[in-house]
């Protein structure tokens, strides 16, 4: 059931309760299609875990954001990896939709 599985986030070490999405979409298979994200603002490096915890399996993926002084790196290497984030998350975006058509 619903109860089953659930996300925790960690922001450094501290359970995340806010600015959390989460979306579930059913395969055809019978499996569930689980996704989460969360939105943040960070002035410092920060380190961010997920974990999916459900009876079947528990897995973490980790990220570190390192905040870089302006002036050291240039706008432009981060503004050319935040389009490339960006477009990998609307090509994700895409993809859902060309699955919810499919289902």
């Amino acid at each position: 059931g619903p109860g089953d599985s659930y996300f925790v986030w960690k922001k450094n070490g501290q359970e995340m309760k806010v600015c959390i999405t989460e979306q579930s979409h059913m395969l055809l298979d019978g499996r569930v299609h689980v996704l989460s994200w969360v939105k943040d603002s960070v002035s410092e490096n920060t380190e961010y875990k997920c974990s999916f915890i459900s009876r079947a399996a528990n897995t973490t993926s980790e990220v570190r954001v390192t905040v870089q002084d302006k002036d050291s790196a240039g706008q432009d290497g981060w503004t050319k990896e935040f389009d490339t984030w960006r477009s990998a998350i609307s090509e994700h975006d895409k993809m859902m939709q060309n699955w919810r058509k499919t289902w």
